[in-house]
């Protein structure tokens, strides 16, 4: 009977064996869910206090991920977070029309005054792609980072995604013949961070 069960613990182990030889490793995913990997101390701002602590921002889930006592917590955009200022960026909350359906979101504050201009940073994840049988084409799943998408926020309105500048322009309640020289001259572009802040700034110090 003692030989018999010493059979089959070997045949056991032999099967347990050739299973894990055949189980693959999984693929890792490309690129990253973060705008940076590293934990930085940034100043978080509510109404009534603000609190230093380590922080990253997963553009991918839109959440800001903190460390408090060691252990790793996650921050939700909600209406009580009046900024988190992390390395070069602020972030505020506000709301915003994601494919028809109205939520807070975090974005980069870019300027202020009359009209805000507010940059929405994104990663979007891709998933793993076959290729052909015999040319050895598989893409690995990736988070993928995409151009910021721009908004404007006019006095106490809601956000607008800037899609042209002549638009951007006809939206503003006043100098706009100003502003549409301003932009001609400068060439700006609907895409580009720093010449749409230099065009807000210039409006906004009319």
């Amino acid at each position: 009977m003692k030989a018999v069960f010493i059979c089959l613990a070997a045949v056991l182990c032999l099967t347990l064996t050739a299973a894990q030889a055949q189980v693959k490793p999984a693929t890792p995913i490309k690129g990253s869910p973060y705008l940076d990997e590293t934990y930085v101390d940034a100043e978080i701002s509510f109404a009534n206090n603000t609190r230093t602590v380590p922080v990253r921002y997963n553009a991918y889930k839109d959440l800001m991920e903190y460390q408090q006592n060691g252990q790793a917590l996650v921050l939700d955009p909600a209406p009580t977070i009046k900024a988190v200022r992390l390395g070069e960026h602020k972030f505020v909350v506000e709301k915003y029309d994601d494919d028809g359906k109205v939520k807070p979101g975090y974005f980069s504050l870019l300027d202020s005054g009359k009209v805000n201009l507010y940059a929405r940073k994104e990663v979007k994840f891709v998933p793993a792609r076959k290729g052909g049988a015999m040319d050895g084409s598989d893409q690995p799943a990736e988070f993928k980072r995409t151009p910021d998408l721009f908004y404007v926020k006019i006095g106490d309105g809601g956000l607008t995604q800037v899609r042209n500048i002549k638009d951007l322009i006809a939206s503003f309640p006043d100098k706009q013949e100003e502003v549409t020289k301003f932009a001609k001259k400068e060439k700006t572009s609907p895409r580009d961070a720093e010449e749409l802040s230099a065009l807000i700034r210039y409006y906004n110090e009319l």
